[in-house]
């Protein structure tokens, strides 16, 4: 994050030249200064208002124009969110370590569905630990598990995402019927995954995202 902020930064002071401005210059000299990530994001943020002003000073309609871009741009870390897989959890669909988009409002908006990926905290988990599972029910739904296969409102589920092996040996849960206010989620990798056969139903205000790519 700290490389794409410098990216950003020097392409608002220099654009498709060598060299910008001498105030872009020297705001983009300072930033191998900054250390921490949250750091240089408000470093550069503040950058960039000093770059464009400079290269739109005699364009005001640009520089406006330049601003609207800017705020936009500021806006996107409040509307995602990479996050970083720490556990098999959601093998084979989302490996270990790797990294995904998460949308932080518009499931807010649009409501949590059926096979949604989600990130939320679970009960017991540091506040800043966030895991991902795979939303089988919603309020209303009774979830129950018979034979080996996850059944719905009574209809077994189809779910070709789980590993070969799991569909083999099927899932174990308790009936349950998903309350008003949460859901009720299970992770991919059935035998590595802690989710609501453990904990039961996840709050749905517990969620803080969902997952895009």
């Amino acid at each position: 994050m700290k490389r794409v902020a410098y990216r950003v930064l020097r392409f608002a002071v220099r654009g498709r030249r060598e060299r910008g401005g001498p105030w872009g210059e020297a705001v983009l000299a300072e930033f191998d200064h900054v250390t921490s990530t949250g750091a240089a994001l408000r470093w550069a943020f503040g950058g960039l208002r000093v770059a464009l002003r400079e290269r739109y000073s005699s364009h005001p309609a640009r520089y406006r124009l330049a601003a609207m871009a800017l705020a936009t741009l500021a806006a996107v870390p409040l509307l995602v969110t990479v996050h970083y897989v720490p556990s098999h959890a959601m093998e084979p669909t989302i490996t270990v370590t790797s990294r995904h988009i998460v949308d932080q409002v518009a499931f807010r908006v649009t409501g949590i569905d059926h096979g949604d990926i989600v990130a939320f905290s679970p009960p017991d988990a540091p506040s800043s630990y966030r895991a991902l599972s795979r939303v089988i029910g919603v309020a209303g739904d009774r979830v129950e598990c018979r034979e080996g296969k996850v059944l719905r409102d009574g209809a077994a589920l189809d779910e070709p995402y789980l590993p070969l092996d799991a569909q083999v040996a099927g899932t174990e849960c308790t009936t349950v019927t998903v309350p008003e206010g949460a859901i009720y989620v299970l992770g991919d990798n059935r035998d590595a995954a802690l989710d609501s056969r453990h904990w039961g139903v996840i709050r749905a205000d517990e969620v803080t995202g969902r997952v895009i790519v």
